[in-house]
């Protein structure tokens, strides 16, 4: 496990700090909610990407800092408008508006939503809009939750638009925002109008160079507190300002192509993002918000929803220790598996991410339910308490985006885990029963994290590279009358790839029936495991069932490793800037045996193949007898992540791998 105190930003990516306040905005008509133009209604393509099944015409943001019971708010407007070319892209018509509530009483609220659908007849636009009645609320979990709607009557040719209002009380979350969309954008821009008790940094992520980029002083002069004119001199406990208006603009933005085998889009779309870092009091003075990452590690170390939850958790799990759960004999590995057991058997997660606890350490002791926060930092308590190493480690999930180790921006991180150093340094995470004691999810390998303890922070690094594997021996018998075989699959899954058969499927028999119907097989009468509840041995499934058998003339044509390797390479881009990250390096291992029936002979077969580098290893070794054939094979992704130096490579290793691995047996009749 490798400590880092630093982590290079990526090229692409450039940052600065600034008193921010931006400007807008182009008073373009054809920008404006509810005015459209001849040439938008008449539009059936987009010229720089023809294939392109929409197109974003423009996506304008405007946050703005407004009076609020003796402070600020802040109000943000999205208006966007997007055009439909082709009936594909009618997804684009459900829209999902996220809002926040921080557990303690605030919470941002969606103001307002206007939304509607054109369509065009003799070049005249009907226009439908969203019914309030159709706009829907969700709670996604503790902090989270979601307005959505669907635009009615949306197809080809449709002209789809909306607009809304955000208001929110969080200053240190100052909407961020995404030029760039997984179709093109002709315009996309963001204003923000900043006053002067507000300091920001940001990072712009993916842009070179801005097609608007300026900033201007608001035109109306605007006051805090009271202040009195007389005589031309101004008088009282106020301050009068005007807004800083800062403009930043795209134009004609590529779409995002969204491969497989990355962390998030949200890592490599074009956006800025910002971190409130000063806050100015108007009677004077300031008060630095977060500088540098060891400031961070000592105000979370104070808070009452980390470091003091961490104290009052101690304070319990030492009564647990002293009068139930003795590991007072036990090695420290053996320790750290016997806690960590405990707190996954005995506390279940309430599916919430999250930095900060919301519920007191009593109480989540008393329900014995809580957030990924709650729970793991109850469990760094027990193992500091029980006398190990064990210290909060604060990550980013794999969905939510990487860190920039340069920057001490707070929000990047959503999550909490446990470093514990006992015997040898591991990582833990109590919210999965599916996994030993000593791993992770897979939605926490997302490249660093950073432990808070008393001192100087340190950066880890999360990836895994121990190699998950997944053995599986298929058996045939032909039945040349039937053009069936009766198969029979024997798996055995370790690690990671244990980790996904237990949670997809649940042990439950019809969803693994399924799951193997997919996989090649033409029936599945059964299915059996075992080991299910033991995450730290192979997950094994035994199915039987039938394939069936393809015949051209005399000729007998079977599959003999099924739909089970990869069927198609989802690297499809000839050039890729970011990397291909596979999350843990994996092994499929096939052991295949077929009997050849009386009366045919093999003219036909996989033959003998080996590749083996740093990067993969491929390897097919047949044997054949006048009765039966026996194949022996595996491929082996070496890495948990390649460069973007290496994308060719694999790129075509991958290619090779389905080639070799999707290869028949023909039989013919003597």
């Amino acid at each position: 496990m490798n400590k880092k105190n630093g982590h290079s930003m990526k090229n692409f990516v450039f940052v600065f700090c600034f008193l921010l306040s931006l400007t807008l905005r182009a008073q373009d008509p054809l920008m404006e909610f509810g005015s459209m133009s001849q040439d938008q209604i008449n539009m059936i393509s987009y010229d720089k990407a023809p294939d392109a099944p929409a197109v974003v015409l423009f996506d304008l943001g405007e946050s703005y800092f407004y009076d609020f019971d003796g402070g600020y708010n802040i109000r943000f407007t999205r208006t966007r408008r997007v055009k439909i070319f082709d009936q594909s892209a009618t997804d684009l018509a459900e829209v999902r508006i996220p809002f926040y509530a921080d557990g303690y009483g605030k919470t941002e609220r969606v103001a307002s939503i206007e939304a509607f659908t054109y369509n065009f007849e003799n070049g005249r636009p009907i226009k439908k809009a969203v019914a309030p009645t159709s706009i829907f609320e969700e709670q996604i979990n503790e902090r989270w939750r979601v307005k959505k709607f669907v635009f009615p009557d949306v197809k080809k040719g449709s002209v789809i638009e909306y607009r809304y209002v955000l208001e929110t009380p969080f200053h240190f979350n100052l909407p961020d925002w995404t030029f760039q969309d997984k179709i093109p954008t002709l315009y996309s821009q963001y204003q923000v109008s900043m006053i002067p008790f507000y300091d920001y940094a940001y990072i712009a992520q993916g842009i070179t160079e801005f097609d608007v980029k300026h900033s201007e002083e608001g035109k109306f002069e605007r006051r805090w507190g009271n202040v009195t004119e007389a005589m031309g001199q101004s008088y009282g406990r106020g301050v009068k300002f005007k807004d800083l208006i800062h403009t930043y603009a795209i134009k004609d933005i590529p779409a995002f192509k969204d491969e497989s085998y990355i962390t998030s889009p949200n890592d490599y779309l074009m956006k800025i993002d910002f971190q409130l870092s000063r806050f100015y009091r108007p009677q004077g003075g300031s008060t630095d918000i977060i500088t540098t990452w060891e400031n961070l590690n000592e105000s979370l170390l104070k808070n009452d929803h980390f470091g003091d939850f961490l104290k009052q958790s101690r304070k319990l799990t030492g009564k647990l220790l002293e009068k139930e759960l003795d590991v007072s004999s036990l090695s420290e590995a053996e320790k750290a598996e016997k806690i960590i057991q405990y707190v996954k058997d005995n506390f279940s997660w309430n599916q919430t991410y999250g930095k900060y606890t919301s519920k007191s350490a009593k109480d989540l002791w008393s329900q014995k339910s809580g957030s990924a926060a709650e729970l793991n930092l109850l469990l760094v308590a027990f193992l500091q308490e029980a006398g190990l190493k064990a210290e909060p480690l604060l990550i980013s999930t794999r969905d939510h985006g990487k860190i920039h180790t340069e920057y001490p921006f707070e929000h990047f991180f959503n999550y909490v885990i446990a470093f514990v150093e006992a015997g040898q340094p591991f990582l833990a995470d109590a919210t999965s029963t599916a996994l030993p004691f000593n791993r992770i999810p897979p939605r926490c390998m997302n490249e660093l994290g950073l432990v808070v303890q008393e001192g100087k922070p340190v950066w880890l690094q999360l990836n895994s590279e121990i190699t998950a594997l997944e053995n599986k021996q298929i058996q045939f018998k032909l039945d040349p009358d039937t053009r069936t075989a009766t198969t029979t699959v024997s798996i055995q899954a370790t690690e990671y790839e244990g980790y996904l058969y237990r949670t997809r499927f649940r042990d439950d028999e019809e969803s693994l029936k399924t799951y193997f119907k997919g996989k090649g097989l033409h029936t599945v009468e059964m299915v059996r495991t075992s080991k299910y509840e033991e995450p730290d041995k192979p997950y094994i499934i035994g199915i039987k069932g039938t394939s069936e058998i393809e015949q051209i003339g005399s000729n007998l044509i079977l599959s003999p490793f099924l739909d089970f390797p990869m069927q198609e390479n989802l690297l499809r881009q000839e050039e890729r800037t970011y990397p291909v990250d596979f999350i843990y390096p994996k092994m499929d291992q096939f052991r295949i045996i077929l009997e050849i029936p009386e009366g045919y002979e093999l003219t036909d077969a996989p033959k003998a193949f080996q590749e083996s580098n740093e990067l993969v290893e491929v390897n097919i070794t047949p044997q054949q007898t006048a009765t039966s054939l026996t194949i022996n094979a595996h491929y082996h992704i070496k890495k948990s992540v390649y460069s973007p130096q290496e994308y060719q490579k694999i790129k075509g290793y991958l290619d090779l791998i389905i080639k070799q691995f999707n290869q028949q047996v023909v039989l013919q009749k003597s």
